[in-house]
């Protein structure tokens, strides 16, 4: 995958889930495939753990922001690396065309809406967690339209 996708950073592979998935917390014991939880570790180069987000399910991701503010703090040296020389990506047989992007996530962004706008008796997590994953929903919009402007 490093390869492939001309990765800057190496990435860990655990297939039997014995070197890394479980001694740090990310199996899923609920998912019957056996895979890990989605979940981002930032390791200085030392080795020390500088962040961690293990998401609770495949829905919950991280907003790119926070994770940047949270490694700036470390003052780390920029990289020297020359940027990646991306190919032509091709969509696969499953993939959604991109005039379809905008409205498909435009559509979970109101979901999520209007799911907040009934929490209560919920509790203020669910709530939050509608906010989050509209403002999730609006940022993915903006990616679209910025893709398809380009």
């Amino acid at each position: 995958m490093v390869e492939k996708l001309k990765l800057p950073f190496p990435m860990l592979s655990d297939p039997d889930r014995s070197r890394a998935i479980v001694p740090y917390g990310l199996a899923d014991h609920r998912d019957p495939r056996r895979v890990a939880l989605p979940a981002l570790v930032a390791a200085l180069p030392g080795g020390e753990e500088a962040y961690r987000f293990v998401a609770r399910d495949f829905a919950d991701r991280l907003p790119e922001a926070v994770l940047l503010e949270s490694l700036s703090s470390h003052e780390l040296p920029p990289t020297t690396q020359p940027p990646p020389t991306p190919g032509r990506p091709e969509p696969g047989p499953r993939a959604v065309p991109l005039r379809a992007l905008v409205p498909y996530f435009r559509g979970g962004h109101y979901a999520a809406l209007s799911l907040g706008m009934r929490h209560r008796g919920l509790g203020e997590e669910f709530k939050d967690d509608a906010k989050a994953f509209v403002a999730e929903m609006e940022r993915f919009v903006d990616a679209v339209r910025a893709l398809r402007d380009r």
